[in-house]
């Protein structure tokens, strides 16, 4: 097995909206002096895309519902915040121990619809929410990098959340492009001989894991991480954004 090299751009600067990340992160590999290669693998903190795409929102301007209202002050949560969240879901699974935990519109199941008020300036009551469609982000990101650099690398746009009986946070793959991200073990051969029943790898989940080590979740300044030896190219490429599992598909709910 190749050995995995995870490198971090440091001093990477705060991003703005409507910032070109490719020529950021062009100018930050060479601040880095880090030679990227064929297979490279870039984690990128959705933190960062979200700001470029200025998926910020007014906590104190949004046009409240009476049902945001409500929960508000039942959960005692800031109403904007509780309408920001209505707003971002397809429903609500859960408001119990004072947690909105909800269907995401775009699928995923996660606590405030993944809307996040850390690490963004509060001179006003801001929040910052998902990407729009981090598939897009992921291919579009991918188009300009690989293009500046002349390599075949590959994206994945990471993020953190809860697992369900396990306390703490882990990164994980929100989108992808130009990689591996499940990988289809069914049949293949253990150590034994056995033939594997059902084996599924989420490789993009591990690596954007693997990359949370060294991006943090606090002040650390490092939302964007290259993942080197990655190499699962006798598998198919598939976006991460399908690793989501259709509720009548889902063992736990």
């Amino acid at each position: 097995m190749n050995p995995i090299k995870i490198l971090a751009l440091k001093n990477f600067p705060f991003v703005e909206p409507d910032d070109d990340l490719a020529i950021i992160i062009d100018k930050s590999i060479s601040l880095n002096n880090i030679k990227i290669d064929d297979s490279d693998v870039f984690i990128v903190a959705q933190k960062i895309i979200s700001k470029s795409e200025n998926r910020y929102v007014d906590l104190d301007t949004i046009e409240v519902s009476q049902e945001a209202e409500g929960l508000a002050s039942k959960l005692n949560k800031n109403k904007g915040l509780v309408q920001a969240i209505i707003n971002e879901s397809k429903k609500i699974i859960s408001t119990e121990k004072n947690i909105l935990i909800v269907e995401h519109k775009l699928g995923f199941i996660n606590i405030n619809a993944g809307i996040d008020q850390s690490n963004i300036s509060q001179d006003k009551n801001t929040a910052l929410l998902l990407p729009e469609n981090p598939t897009k982000s992921a291919i579009d990101l991918h188009q300009k990098l690989s293009s500046r650099l002349n390599k075949d690398i590959s994206i994945i746009i990471s993020d953190s959340m809860t697992r369900p009986f396990r306390s703490g946070i882990t990164n994980f793959a929100l989108a992808s492009h130009n990689i591996q991200s499940l990988i289809d073990l069914k049949g293949k051969e253990d150590m034994f001989g056995n033939k594997l029943k059902g084996t599924e790898i989420a490789v993009a989940d591990e690596l954007a894991s693997a990359a949370g080590l060294l991006m943090g979740q606090s002040n650390e300044g490092i939302p964007v991480v290259i993942i080197k030896g990655f190499n699962k190219s006798s598998f198919k490429v598939n976006n991460a954004f399908d690793l989501i599992v259709n509720e009548k598909d889902d063992l736990y709910r």
